[in-house]
C-alpha cells in the first residue's frame, strides 16, 4: 500500500500530543507535516540537500565521522582490553552528519552536554508519538483530565527543545556574521535573500534533520554490529572479505574508494540486510488518505488514518516468511517483495 499507492497515503494526521503540544512552537518535522504547500516546498528543499547526487558530496565528512567512531572507540577501550558499550559513539556519528548537514555544526565530544540532552529529548519525544503508549491521541476525553502527564511531559520535552534549537540557530547565525560558516542547509537559506523558503519552513528542514535518524542508525548499526560478532557473524564477515577482495585485489584501495563507489555486492546486501532485520520502531507514525483508495477490493476513505506495523513488513506476509537471523544472502537475488522492504525500511528512517 505505501509503495504502490505512494500519493494516496503522503497525507499525515495531526495528533494532539505531538502537533498540537510538543510541535506548537517550532513547527512541525518534514516527515510529520500534513500535505500542503508548504510541505512540498520543505520536502523539495530537503530532496536537494539529501538526494543521491547531492550526498555524494558529504563523503568526506561521512568518512571522517566513522574514522573518529573507530578511534575514540579504539581508545576509550584500551585496544580491546576494556569493554565499553558503541552505542554512545554510534549515537554521535548519527547527530554530527545530520548536525553538519543542518547547521554545519559537529560535537567531539561522546559526552557532550548538548549531544546528550538532543538526544534524551529526541528519544521521549519518539515515546510520545508512538501509536502505542499515548492514548490521549485516539481517545480525545483523556486530553481534559486535570494533571494529564502526557501533556505535561509534551510541554516540557517542548521547552528542552526549544532551547537547544534556538541555541544552534543562532550559533549558525553568528558564523555567518563572522564569515566562519559552512555549508549547510541553514547557512544556505539565511543568506538567500530570495529563498522561497519562510523562516519557519527553514526551522522545520533542520528540526528534521536533527530528529531524523539519530535513533534508527545507532538501533541499526549496533544490531548489526552485535549479529556480526556471533559465530554464524563471523562466517558473514568472511564472505564479505572475499567478496571485498574480489573487486578490490589491492586492499588499501578498498580502504580509500569503497565508501565512494559501494561496489561490492555482498557488503551492500549486509546493509539491507541490517535494515530489515532489526526494526527500531515496530509501529512507526501514521499516515493518512488523501483520498478514496482501493485497497485490494477494500475501499478505504478519504481522510482515514493509516497505522503502520513495520516489525510484520520486515519479518514476513501471507506469502513470504522472513528470516529473525541476520541472512545477507536474502538479497543476492532479485526479489520484487525484497526490492519493496528496501525501499519501504528507508522511508521508515526519514525523519
Amino acid at each position: 500500500m505505501l509503495i504502490g499507492h505512494q500519493s494516496n497515503v503522503i497525507d499525515r494526521p495531526t495528533l494532539y500530543t505531538f502537533h498540537g503540544v510538543i510541535s506548537s512552537t517550532q513547527g512541525f518535522t518534514i516527515g510529520s507535516s500534513p500535505w500542503d504547500e508548504s510541505c512540498k516546498r520543505k520536502r523539495n528543499a530537503a530532496a536537494v540537500t539529501l538526494g543521491r547526487r547531492a550526498i555524494k558530496n558529504y563523503v568526506e565528512m561521512f568518512d571522517f565521522e566513522s574514522y573518529c567512531v573507530i578511534r575514540d572507540i579504539e581508545k576509550d577501550s584500551k585496544f580491546g582490553t576494556v569493554e565499553i558499550s558503541v552505542k554512545p559513539y554510534l549515537q554521535r556519528y548519527a547527530l554530527n552528519t545530520t548536525l553538519t548537514l543542518g547547521y554545519g555544526i559537529r560535537m567531539d565530544s561522546v559526552y557532550d552536554d548538548m549531544l546528550r540532552e538532543i538526544l534524551e529529548v529526541g528519544s521521549a519525544i519518539s515515546l510520545l508519538r508512538s501509536a502505542s503508549a499515548n492514548y490521549q491521541d485516539y481517545v480525545p476525553i483523556l486530553r481534559y483530565f486535570p494533571n494529564s502527564e502526557k501533556t505535561r511531559r509534551g510541554k516540557e520535552l517542548r521547552a528542552r527543545r526549544d532551547k537547544y534549537l534556538d541555541i544552534l540557530l543562532s550559533t549558525v547565525k553568528d558564523m555567518i556574521q563572522q564569515e566562519t560558516d559552512r555549508p549547510c542547509v541553514a547557512s544556505t537559506v539565511l543568506k538567500d535573500v530570495d529563498s522561497k523558503l519562510s523562516s519557519a519552513e527553514v526551522t522545520s528542514i533542520c528540526l528534521s534533520l536533527v530528529s531524523g535518524g539519530f535513533e534508527s542508525i545507532p538501533g541499526t548499526l549496533v544490531s548489526c554490529i552485535g549479529s556480526l560478532s556471533t559465530l554464524e557473524g563471523e562466517k558473514i564477515q568472511e564472505k564479505a572479505y572475499e567478496d571485498i577482495k574480489r573487486y578490490y585485489p589491492n586492499i588499501s584501495e578498498a580502504w580509500q574508494t569503497s565508501y565512494q563507489e559501494e561496489k561490492v555486492p555482498y557488503v551492500k546486501a549486509i546493509v539491507k540486510e541490517a535494515l530489515r532485520y532489526y526494526t527500531v520502531t515496530p509501529m512507526i507514525p501514521p499516515r493518512k488518505t488523501t483520498s478514496e483508495l482501493n485497497w485490494n477490493g477494500s475501499i478505504i476513505p478519504a481522510k482515514t488514518m493509516i497505522l503502520v506495523n513495520a516489525q510484520a513488513a520486515n519479518h514476513g506476509t501471507a506469502t513470504l516468511t522472513l528470516e529473525f537471523h541476520l541472512n545477507a544472502s536474502l538479497y543476492m537475488h532479485t526479489s520484487p517483495y525484497l526490492s519493496f522492504l528496501s525501499t519501504i525500511t528507508n522511508m521508515f528512517t526519514t525523519f
